[in-house]
């Protein structure tokens, strides 16, 4: 089993969006299981499917069924983080696309985008290869989304009124995206194995505006690269228990409210993979305490109390078990190394 995850970045365009328009974005969030304090950290992992859930309960709620196609209209490149930052500190339109391409495994997972040709002319393509529980109003939430923020990729060299002329879809159909304003006179397929739009190769040459927002240093970016998300599941679910210790460790019923499952359905995948969910929150803490012991100078004591533990002796006898010494021993060791 594959548990897709995507920066919490992709959620600033919507949340932007429906702010504008004075819908309760907080509220909209905490339906859609996303802790509304994701948005202060754009890099933080999330399920991809909480998106689309946002999405859909922001539709049907504020009665707006082309939502994730507005959201994307009214979205800039620049406030998809990292990743945002390093497609628009591109130089033309093919260094922008090429950039896309090659980071789009550190900003989600369960997905991937390419350039290919068709007739002399460029596809730019995408696919989704785990749509684990999405229902069809998830489905056609996210390929607006998605599909209109690869028109507004493209327009960043080809000019912002640009529409292509040909259009694939890998959902069976939709209205909103049939009837969006990007798309209007391109000939539109549903039913494709892949989504892809089409475009003149010589915009690929056309030069970029220079970015608003500052271009990423050398080290941000390894630091980016070394948090991307996984494919395997276990490992996803250690990033998505990380993601929710933001707040405090998690227990499984949170867990599974963030991911749109059940407990029961959690547990038996947690089964399945050989893990239970207080092992994946103890890998957390010890990521958290090696953390804390290797980049500050907090007291023992008062790490063992934000990591959860009611005491000195508690968080010690756990990290003896995590590392075989004691947290005391470890900061020694590393300090003597530097």
């Amino acid at each position: 089993m594959e548990l897709p995850l995507i920066r919490s970045s992709i959620i600033v365009p919507i949340a932007t969006f429906l702010s504008r328009i004075g819908a309760p974005v907080e509220r909209l969030l905490e339906r859609a299981g996303v802790p509304p304090w994701v948005l202060t950290d754009r890099e933080t992992l999330i399920p991809t499917a909480s998106v689309g859930r946002l999405l859909v309960h922001a539709a049907r709620t504020q009665g707006i069924p082309n939502l994730g196609a507005l959201a994307a209209q009214n979205g800039r490149i620049e406030s998809l983080g990292t990743y945002g930052r390093l497609i628009r500190g591109a130089a033309t339109l093919g260094d922008a696309l090429g950039a896309a391409v090659h980071h789009h495994a550190n900003f989600v997972s369960g997905s991937e985008i390419w350039l290919g040709s068709r007739d002399g002319d460029v596809r730019f393509c995408q696919t989704f290869m785990s749509r684990i529980d999405w229902t069809d109003e998830v489905w056609q939430q996210v390929s607006q989304y998605g599909t209109l923020f690869m028109v507004q990729l493209v327009r960043l060299g080809a000019g912002s009124n640009w529409r292509p002329e040909d259009v694939e879809l890998q959902i069976a159909g939709c209205d909103a995206l049939r009837d969006a304003e990007p798309l209007s006179g391109a000939r539109v397929t549903f039913g494709q194995p892949v989504t892809a739009i089409t475009f003149p190769r010589a915009f690929l040459d056309e030069r970029l505006a220079p970015p608003a927002d500052d271009t990423v240093a050398g080290d941000g970016i390894r630091g980016w690269e070394a948090s991307a998300p996984v494919r395997d599941f276990v490992r996803s679910m250690t990033q998505v228990v990380e993601t929710l210790s933001w707040d405090g460790y998690p227990d499984i019923k949170l867990t599974a409210d963030f991911l749109g499952m059940s407990v029961r359905t959690l547990q038996r995948h947690l089964a399945a993979a050989g893990v239970t969910h207080e092992a994946l929150v103890g890998r957390a803490r010890f990521a958290t305490a090696i953390s804390l012991l290797e980049e500050t100078d907090a007291k023992i004591l008062d790490i063992a109390l934000d990591l959860g533990y009611s005491d000195h002796a508690h968080f010690t006898r756990a990290f003896r078990r995590w590392a075989g010494c004691s947290p005391q021993q470890f900061r020694r060791r590393r300090a003597e190394y530097r």
